[in-house]
């Protein structure tokens, strides 16, 4: 399989996951709000795009600028980043907002869980099989 196939999958899975983390958290949370429902894919598809490019480059930064002392709380913060420039992206469109930083918090810890989730079944298991 070329690299760009495997890519492909790997963000067509995230998309899966990342759609139903984001349905199933505006569902259970009411100050995460979609204002067009049609817009949760959309706005999963950033999400996921923004976690699988810009998550492997910011990691390696950020732990050797900590030296590696917070890295189990790295995906965390790099998620919570991420989920703050997806917000920042629909807001003037009024499709997707996150009212409050506890809200936001919450989401950003079922952002990494799922993520966790992800890299544990396309990542890292398939690599060591």
């Amino acid at each position: 399989m070329s690299p760009a196939v495997a890519i492909l999958i790997k963000l067509g899975i995230r998309l899966v996951v990342f759609t139903g983390v984001f349905w199933v958290a505006a569902k259970k949370n009411e100050k995460i709000v979609f204002e067009k429902k049609w817009a949760t894919p959309l706005v999963a598809f950033v999400f996921a795009v923004l976690n699988t490019a810009l998550y492997w480059a910011l990691r390696p930064i950020l732990d050797i600028a900590t030296l590696g002392v917070a890295g189990f709380a790295m995906p965390l913060v790099i998620n919570g980043g991420l989920l703050y420039a997806t917000v920042k992206i629909f807001e003037k469109k009024k499709w997707f907002r996150i009212d409050g930083i506890f809200a936001a918090l919450w989401m950003a810890i079922f952002l990494t869980l799922a993520h966790g989730l992800l890299w544990v079944g396309i990542d890292y298991i398939p690599a060591h099989v």
